[in-house]
């Protein structure tokens, strides 16, 4: 049969495992933001300086650097931005997306158009969106061309990266 005394040693082993998963977490965190520091500043601005675009180490290793750029669109500017590109000529990366909310057993009604589940009244929604991943591309794309891109706009911002290929 188990203790009393069992039981405390547990919950304060449970307690201690707890606060060393948060402080490995924190120095997770902590590596992470100095890697992130090294990758994106310091390795590229010391090779541009020398004016170099790839290194290749004596570990066989080779270290390159290239001109990247991180956007996420701000939600209270989703409508701003999609306008801009809409106005640009770009609203082929925007990308439309309907949900419907059916109730159980309503399959049959999910097969039909949009239009009709309004007429029906399910409660549905129109979204638009651009993947992160096609909205990056084509900012990198229009900042490599030199195009004037108002960058807030998409929360997005140039940045240099290192990338280390192993040999």
């Amino acid at each position: 049969m188990i203790s009393l005394d069992e039981i405390t040693q547990l919950a304060k082993a449970l307690v201690d495992s707890e606060r060393a998963v948060e402080s490995a977490e924190e120095a997770l965190k902590a590596c992470k933001e100095a890697a992130r520091l090294l990758r994106e500043e310091s390795m590229p601005s010391a090779m541009q300086e020398l004016g170099l675009e790839s290194l290749q180490l004596d570990t066989g290793q080779k270290i390159t650097i290239k001109q990247d750029v991180y956007a996420s669109i701000p939600a209270e500017r989703k409508a701003e931005a999609f306008a801009w590109l809409e106005d640009r000529d770009f609203g082929g990366l925007i990308k439309m997306e309907v949900v419907a909310y059916f109730n159980k057993g309503s399959n049959d009604a999910a097969l039909k158009l949009f239009k009709e589940l309004e007429a029906q009244g399910f409660d549905s929604t129109l979204d638009k969106g651009i993947h992160a991943q096609t909205l990056k591309a084509f900012l990198r794309e229009q900042i490599a061309a030199g195009a004037e891109l108002p960058l807030e706009l998409f929360g997005a911002r140039p940045v240099w990266t290192t990338k280390i290929v192993n040999k």
